[in-house]
């Protein structure tokens, strides 16, 4: 693996390329463990099933294709749409998400920071 921010990221069908500067963290879909301490001190392992994030990710957008209205029209829905991120090294992870967080738009800097929730899966 080569470290360094992801090339891009597919929302809906659309690509997004990032900030060269991105430090997206991506957590997958699955379990969750916790402990739990029984009356005789004994314990046990409780297991949730927990969706999978990216947050961190800062996205260029350009307002003259409607990328502002189109990713706010993603956010409201509350639907889950198609997703797929190529890391720095060629790696591919796609799944179903949503989006979740506030979507701030820097037109000085021209990236909106995005943070998605749902399923995620390495590609190949």
């Amino acid at each position: 693996m080569i470290a360094g921010p992801f090339e891009s990221h597919t929302l809906a069908g659309r690509r997004f390329v990032c900030d060269g500067d991105d430090d997206a963290q991506i957590q997958m879909n699955g379990k969750s463990n916790e402990v739990k301490t029984s009356g005789d001190a004994t314990t046990r392992v409780i297991q949730s099933r927990v969706p999978g994030t990216l947050e961190g990710t800062n996205i260029v957008f350009d307002p003259s294709r409607g990328d502002v209205e189109f990713l706010q029209g993603l956010k409201d829905s509350g639907e889950t749409f198609a997703y797929s991120g190529t890391t720095n090294d060629g790696t591919i992870y796609s799944g179903s998400v949503v989006l979740t967080g506030d979507l701030k738009f820097s037109f000085k800097n021209g990236t909106v920071t995005v943070a998605l929730t749902g399923t995620f899966e390495k590609q190949g």
